[in-house]
């Protein structure tokens, strides 16, 4: 087989004119730096010692407790604790958490009791929650 000679044209690669215009360079403006703010110091809230959330204690002391404390106000959920005495305010305190742990778990069953029913798991001791 011969070889056939075939002309290509070179263009130069210099020429003006010819293609697409250069894109414009895009220039990022930097915000100017930010000084840091500087926050007062807060007070700490004081702290009422007669009060425990939405409880009132007073001070019921005696001879043989000089801590003693009774319930004056107390939330309606608990107004059974109205006028009952307690040895110090921590046992109160310890208490009332206590309370609210118990409240807590128990809405945790129920919660997860509803999610097994949505699945259509069946639970075998509805009874005990």
């Amino acid at each position: 087989m011969a070889k056939i000679a075939t002309k290509t044209k070179i263009v130069s690669k210099s020429a003006k004119g010819t293609g697409k215009p250069p894109k414009a360079k895009v220039v990022a403006k930097k915000a100017p730096a930010k000084t840091p703010t500087i926050r007062k110091a807060r007070a700490p809230k004081e702290v009422d010692p007669n009060k425990y959330g939405k409880f009132v204690i007073l001070d019921a002391f005696n001879e043989k407790y000089p801590e003693m404390v009774i319930i004056d106000k107390a939330p309606a959920a608990y107004s059974k604790l109205v006028g009952k005495k307690w040895v110090s305010r921590d046992r109160f305190i310890t208490f009332i958490e206590g309370e609210k742990a118990y409240v807590s778990i128990d809405k945790g069953a129920k919660n997860l009791l509803k999610e097994m029913d949505a699945v259509g798991i069946v639970p075998l001791d509805v009874e005990s929650i």
